[in-house]
């Protein structure tokens, strides 16, 4: 029997461009990943849905306005030496780049569209590859990740449902998106990962997380 809601892959070419040329500490992984799932013949049995891109005011429903601010204004100028730009998590694991925050809106937009669809019923299963950015905090970039992507998306989820469940596989522990909802019992996360002393972002002593 034919599935009535075939997977919704959240895909263009601009943003799989964007992802590849900003994104300077995973090059052209976006282009990869989308080369791979055209290689398996897999847009034949999924739904392609051009991504939106979230404004400030979205991404603030979690960071907040002076972050934003500031990778906006680093994004624009470049790193000015501002004292501020290390506070905020930017750096090393995070350089600053031209249009790092265009990505970051791109990425962040994309798994708001994929949670829509979620939301409206046009689909039981929705993907942004390019997306999972799961380390950053509220008013910090960490580990690769400028803003927490996995969290805009449970938290626009939480406007129609009551109770969310979110499981990680990633290597790294998703200590971002686990933070983020450790005072609720509406949101459970799960986060299998390698744990080994002084493992990035070795935080965490169990190969699984908790809920909040």
């Amino acid at each position: 029997m034919e599935e009535p809601f075939p997977p919704v892959y959240i895909y263009s070419p601009e943003y799989v461009q964007l992802c590849d040329n900003v994104q300077s500490k995973v090059p052209r992984r976006a282009s990869m990943v989308h080369s791979l799932i055209e290689a398996y013949g897999l847009l034949h049995e999924m739904r392609v849905i051009k991504p939106k891109i979230a404004t400030m005011e979205q991404i603030a429903a979690f960071h907040t306005d002076a972050y934003l601010q500031h990778l906006r204004k680093v994004s624009e100028e470049g790193d000015n030496d501002d004292p501020e730009t290390v506070e905020y998590g930017l750096g090393y694991d995070c350089p600053i780049t031209d249009g790092i925050y265009d990505y970051a809106a791109a990425v962040g937009g994309a798994t708001l569209t994929a949670a829509e669809h979620l939301m409206e019923a046009k689909a039981r299963i929705a993907i942004n590859w390019p997306g999972g950015w799961h380390h950053a905090k509220k008013d910090e970039a960490s580990g690769f990740c400028y803003v927490n992507d996995a969290v805009l998306g449970i938290l626009k989820l939480r406007q129609k449902y009551d109770r969310v469940l979110y499981i990680d596989l990633d290597l790294h522990h998703g200590d971002g998106v686990e933070d983020a909802f450790s005072f609720t019992s509406k949101v459970m996360t799960v986060s299998l990962h390698k744990f080994s002393p002084g493992f990035f972002p070795g935080d965490y002593n169990c190969v699984y997380g908790s809920r909040g």
